[in-house]
């Protein structure tokens, strides 16, 4: 048996009868550099170390297996997941739930591949995402090696930046500029691509000499720095909002990209404005802040809707106004004036035309408006908002079976409004945003300008991982949940305690109620299991069967199929916090989601019930 070769540490450099991982010796580089000789791969693991990185979610491969070699050695933890898209939405959960950047690794080709959706959904949401791949050798590139792909130009246009490379000697910056890149301005995602001699190789100078290469201290990322509201349109800002007898703040995930949620309450307190949010500005307000109207948009609360439109001032925070929330953008806000705040100028009058457009970052801007506000007469307009809350509640209705929005509200309340919620995309995910009562920032994760499917329980991984003492839950649906139902793997291997509540109602449900209302009830292709038995009148009908999936990966997992069962259920399922648990919950099978605005309508579209 031959002994592995030491490798070396952040501490203890040693290289003694080393050779190259190509079988070349070392007797080029000189005796006194030896002790402090670096492989690329392990240059790369000492720059994450650097940047505070502790763990990463990842995949091994041919292409990458030099940098797993050597992880352990720089005390990173890799938390291997089953799918490279469950790393990046891992280390998207990571990210979003601390404000910190998430990393993942994934090999060439296939593995590089199957990072594409979630960057773009990293892209989509601001997401701070550093996602390093491995490639074939560097005089390979370009000649369709065994799983080459150009993963730099795939991925261009949804990244902030994407960069290959091509010396040793270039990693330490490179990795220092993705994160700086990655975390500035507005967040996103930076693809690092790393071919295989760059990971096998040592930097050499010119005369062939080994280099020790040295991390930057600092990197200055291109573009604008932090900013200001000019004085001029602080004064014009002030002045609009003065005027306003009904204004109304609209506010996005921006307020949780920069962690401004208290002076956003302050503000709103301060002016005694309501204010509502999108799906990305959940928590940004607590969910019982009497100045709360709930989230806008297309299935978002009655008040909110009306409050944004027939306001005479928008102060839009953070916000792009998404088509999921303007509808009909022309229409949107027709009559009322805005004022649009964000720190990325590329959004002001991108989709909808602000009266007084300010690029500025939102830390120093509030502070701004703080400081110069002064309380508003709105009282007339607070009432009228306050009858349209209790006139048009988000509260689950009573009805004979279990609903999804039932066992939402009840999750909420068991709960108190205060665990880490992860969610899928579907009928489950507009049930949560509306009857989950969103209590703490950073607690609502959810894939909302990209709607990927199978977000929910990888992004809980990465969730838990980065706050452990929390309970993390993944509110999922059956057909969100069978798109990444094989990350129960990871959290039996590492023990990982995230609570899984799926929704099932044996339908692709959303777009299930989207071929009843506009495509004649035509079904095609929604049902989940057999469309002979889409109404399961018994365990046997009931597909796929999850809780006997979860006992293949070694999950605890039960079956609620009566409301009268689902107290019970959740007590159990909560009892510990750090024992991985899936909740099968059989709900109605037709149940739809209510409000609804029509894609393409205007809040006087809005459906309230079926």
């Amino acid at each position: 048996m031959t002994q592995k070769n030491p490798q070396p540490t952040a501490d203890n450099i040693t290289y003694a009868d080393v050779t190259s991982v190509t079988g070349a010796p070392l007797a080029d580089i000189r005796e006194e550099d030896r002790p402090r000789a670096q492989r690329g791969a392990q240059i790369l693991a000492a720059a994450l170390v650097a940047e505070g990185v502790e763990c990463l979610f990842g995949y091994p491969g041919g292409a990458n297996l030099e940098i797993f070699d050597v992880l352990d050695d720089f005390g990173l933890r890799c938390y291997r997941t089953e799918h490279e898209q469950g790393a990046i939405h891992a280390a998207q959960g990571y990210a979003r739930a601390t404000g910190r950047v998430g990393v993942c690794l994934a090999t060439s080709g296939p593995g590089a591949c199957n990072l594409v959706t979630g960057l773009g959904d990293a892209n989509s949401d601001s997401t701070a995402v550093v996602a390093i791949t491995g490639n074939v050798p560097s005089h390979l590139l370009g000649k369709n090696a065994f799983q080459e792909a150009d993963i730099v130009g795939i991925t261009e246009p949804i990244t902030k930046a994407s960069i290959l490379i091509e010396q040793v000697s270039d990693i330490p910056e490179a990795v220092r500029r993705a994160f700086a890149t990655a975390a500035f301005n507005r967040p996103g995602p930076v693809l690092i691509d790393l071919p295989k001699d760059v990971q096998q190789h040592f930097p050499r100078d010119p005369d062939g000499r080994y280099v020790a290469p040295r991390i930057p201290a600092v990197i200055d990322p291109v573009g604008p720095s932090m900013s200001s509201i000019p004085d001029a349109q602080l004064k014009q800002c002030m002045r609009m909002i003065a005027e306003a007898t009904s204004p109304v703040i609209y506010a996005g995930g921006g307020i949780v990209s920069s962690g401004t949620e208290m002076q956003l309450v302050a503000l709103a307190e301060k002016l005694g404005c309501p204010v509502t949010t999108t799906i990305m500005g959940l928590g940004s307000v607590p969910a019982d802040h009497p100045l709360w109207l709930h989230v806008l948009g297309m299935h978002g609360s009655y008040t909110a809707n009306l409050a944004v439109n027939e306001a005479d001032l928008v102060l839009a925070l953070g916000v792009r106004f998404d088509d999921r929330v303007t509808g009909n953008v022309d229409e949107f806000i027709k009559h009322g004036q805005i004022i649009h705040i964000d720190i990325d100028r590329n959004e002001i009058n991108k989709n909808k035309v602000a009266t007084l457009g300010i690029g500025a970052d939102l830390t120093v801007a509030l502070d701004q408006l703080i400081t110069a506000a002064v309380p508003g007469n709105y009282a007339a307009w607070r009432t009228r908002l306050d009858a349209l809350k209790n006139k048009h509640p988000l509260k689950a209705a009573v009805r004979d079976g279990l609903s999804g929005p039932a066992a939402i509200e009840m999750l909420s309340t068991m709960t108190n409004g205060d665990a880490l919620v992860t969610v899928g995309v579907g009928q489950h995910q507009m049930w949560a945003m509306q009857h989950y009562a969103v209590n703490q920032r950073r607690s609502f994760l959810s894939s909302s300008g990209f709607g990927t499917m199978g977000y929910g329980l990888p992004a809980a991984v990465g969730a838990k991982v980065a706050c452990p003492d929390r309970t993390v839950i993944d509110i999922d649906g059956d057909g969100s949940l069978n798109m990444s139902i094989h990350e129960l793997s990871t959290l039996h291997r590492y023990g990982i305690g995230v609570k899984i509540v799926c929704i099932n109602n044996q339908w692709l449900g959303m777009v299930r109620q989207w071929q009843d209302m506009i495509y004649a009830g035509r079904r095609a292709s929604s049902a989940l299991g057999d469309p002979m038995a889409v109404k399961p009148s018994d365990e046997h009908d009931i597909y796929p069967d999850f809780v006997t999936i979860a006992a293949g990966y070694r999950v605890s997992a039960a079956r609620v199929r009566r409301l009268d069962e689902l107290e019970a259920a959740y007590t159990r399922m909560l009892a510990d916090p750090n024992e991985p648990y899936l909740l099968d919950l059989i709900v109605e099978p037709e149940q739809n989601v209510y409000p609804m605005i029509p894609a393409g309508g205007t809040y006087k579209d809005i459906i309230l019930e079926g």
